[in-house]
């Protein structure tokens, strides 16, 4: 019947208005001699980091403007997140006779911090419609990563060392299923690394690492779970080139790519309109169905409802390139400016089946997505953007400005 293939697209398109809601997560770049011997002694650090998200990136890599068409162009999310680093380096094992911990020194670094999060007026109401929330301002959660460094190697002007590490995430930050945008995640993660440093001519200086992270299960998936449930791992690749132009400028340039192991899955869908029964002619309005269709008797009134899967999507994947510049105070103070700019990418979308009933009791049959519902009359498919870190691929730029002061420096 045309007027369902109607309301599917009616439905896909209200819906397909969410593609990064909820955080599109910013990955972490190395910066200068990120991965180089550090002398022994405690180190501080604060990094603000800045977004106005006006695209992402869907399943097929292309870039959709947040939000279009059921808002105004120029509609974004705006983000912050101010992260407090503490780095400590020594040796806790130089006096005792543990082979290699004790001629090799060792590493702890705490990330935490707060962030602020909201959507502009125009998509904050539409997600009213699906009784989420605008925003999400609160703590951010907690990483903690240790390791050591492997030996230093000399070969004429060129110096170079590697890095072992591990790092676990804590979902302590601000979390709640019921909004769009979340600061925190509500799952952990593990994050084995292997890293390494190399300086040619005490000018060049090149940071690169390999991470394997290793994600558990979202048990309570937000705005209506189209977060994931079962998140997939992730390969994370990073290299920085700095140059050395004087003792207190220097300037980077980086590549970062991720990418998921597999598919993320869904398994708890339920976003749905807030209020039912549906009119339909508010729907058809929007699309500009002509009023013959839209008062139709059989269209008085319908309901909807979600099957919640599982579902999977196909992966997510993003690159980014980054620039940056330096002042270096004395040997104690550091202060960086740097832009980075995704370059491609793909975000999660998952296509939802839903249930058309004449009748507020509108239960899908089973987990599998086959067959109508017992009250219903038909089935439509909508096609929804994930959300989340694990999901949201952002296709817009972010700027960092970094501060790091070491305590014991003179």
């Amino acid at each position: 019947m045309r007027w369902l293939q109607t309301l599917s697209l009616a439905l896909g398109l209200t819906l397909v208005a969410y593609p990064a809601l909820a955080q599109a997560g910013v990955l972490f770049t190395p910066h200068l001699d990120e991965y180089s011997v550090k002398p022994n002694g405690t180190y501080t650090e604060g990094t603000l980091i800045l977004s106005q998200i006006n695209e992402v990136f869907d399943r097929d890599g292309g870039r959709v403007e947040l939000g279009r068409p059921f808002v105004p162009a120029g509609a974004s999310t705006d983000t912050a997140l101010a992260l407090f680093k503490v780095l400590w380096v020594g040796n806790v094992f130089r006096d005792t006779g543990v082979p290699y911990l004790k001629d090799h020194d060792q590493f702890c670094r705490l990330i935490g911090g707060f962030g602020y999060q909201q959507n502009t007026s125009q998509v904050a109401e539409r997600g009213r419609q699906f009784g989420a929330q605008a925003g999400s301002n609160g703590l951010s959660d907690l990483f903690a990563l240790c390791g050591l460094y492997t030996s230093e190697h000399r070969y004429g002007p060129l110096k170079f060392n590697g890095l072992l590490s591990a790092t676990l995430k804590e979902p302590i930050g601000q979390y709640d299923p019921d909004a769009m945008l979340n600061v925190g995640t509500n799952y952990r993660t593990i994050t084995p690394q292997l890293a390494f440093n190399a300086n040619l001519y005490g000018r060049l200086s090149i940071d690169g690492t390999l991470a394997y992270q290793i994600n558990g299960d979202n048990d309570k998936p937000a705005f209506g779970g189209t977060s994931p449930t079962r998140i997939a791992d992730w390969i994370n690749a990073e290299v920085n080139f700095t140059w050395k132009f004087s003792e207190r400028w220097y300037a980077d340039l980086g590549y970062s790519w991720h990418k998921s192991v597999g598919p993320n899955y869904y398994d708890q869908v339920s976003i749905n309109f807030k209020d039912q029964p549906l009119a339909p002619e508010t729907l058809c309005a929007a699309l500009g169905i002509g009023s013959t269709l839209c008062n139709s008797p059989l269209l008085d009134s319908f309901y909807l409802q979600p099957r919640s899967g599982p579902y999977q999507d196909n992966g997510v994947q993003a690159s980014l390139v980054s620039a940056g510049i330096y002042y270096v105070y004395r040997t104690s103070t550091v202060l960086q400016a740097r832009v980075v700019q995704p370059i491609s990418g793909r975000g999660s979308q998952i296509d939802v089946v839903y249930d058309v009933c004449a009748v507020s009791n509108c239960p899908g049959p089973d987990r599998n997505n086959t067959g109508v519902g017992d009250n219903a009359f038909a089935q439509e498919v909508a096609t929804l953007f994930g959300v989340g870190e694990a999901a949201a691929t952002s296709a817009s730029p972010y700027l960092e400005l970094r501060f790091v002061y070491l305590f014991w420096a003179p």
